[in-house]
């Protein structure tokens, strides 16, 4: 859960781009991932359903492709440095200060501070992590399903663990359909997002968890 935490939010970050003028070399692209990212900061939250698709990369030419897609499914809703996740049986809860991995399975919860490590992958830094570091150019633009889009290019101008991201986005509603991380590795994270939801209701304890709501559960506490 930790591994596809961290690659969740480099998804998610796709959502929030802001232009300073650095790294950039098509205005185009440019301009569309600026009106993306200002549609999504007028909302109090996002809640998203996905789909995670891990491509492992091929290591002889009689390999069976479709073995080597594994399929996640999940969900994701995040408010500010606040978020809530479930995803392959396990759920996370953070309010900005803890931090609570639930594992419904083996009955037991571990806690622990969040920590915001001030990378790409840290989600308090959504809405400001593409203000520079990439290059972005239009790689394609196709029609599916009735539906203008448009894939974005995003290249790290640092070194990184991954070397591209595409991120395919609906040119006239402004949302991010999918984006695919190309590790280095040779192994392809790929989300698709099958439902957005904005501004969705939520109490104290969407963000946190509560033992006693869970009866018989075993609280690990590494704070």
């Amino acid at each position: 859960m930790r591994l596809l935490l961290p690659l969740l939010f480099t998804f998610l970050s796709s959502l929030a781009f802001s232009q300073t003028g650095k790294g950039i070399n098509d205005p185009e692209a440019a301009d569309l991932l600026r009106k993306v990212s200002d549609k999504y900061k007028t909302y109090k939250n996002v809640s998203v359903a996905y789909k995670l698709l891990i491509q492992k990369p091929s290591l002889k030419p009689t390999d069976d492709e479709r073995k080597l897609i594994d399929t996640l499914s999940g969900n994701a809703l995040l408010e500010g440095g606040k978020f809530n996740i479930q995803m392959n049986g396990q759920q996370t809860f953070c309010d900005g200060k803890n931090i609570w991995t639930y594992m419904a399975r083996e009955k037991e919860v571990q806690v622990n501070y969040y920590t915001d490590e001030n990378d790409i992958f840290s989600p308090t830094r959504i809405f400001t992590v593409y203000k520079d570091g990439f290059n972005y150019q239009v790689k394609e633009k196709k029609s599916v399903g009735g539906k203008n889009l448009t894939v974005v290019e995003m290249v790290p101008t640092a070194s990184a663990s991954y070397f591209k991201i595409d991120v395919t986005l609906d040119a006239s509603t402004l949302q991010i359909l999918e984006s695919k991380i190309y590790e280095r590795n040779g192994t392809r994270y790929i989300y698709k997002l099958s439902k957005q939801s904005y501004n969705v209701a939520t109490t104290p304890d969407t963000f946190s968890f509560d033992p006693k709501t869970h009866p018989g559960v075993k609280v690990t506490d590494l704070r």
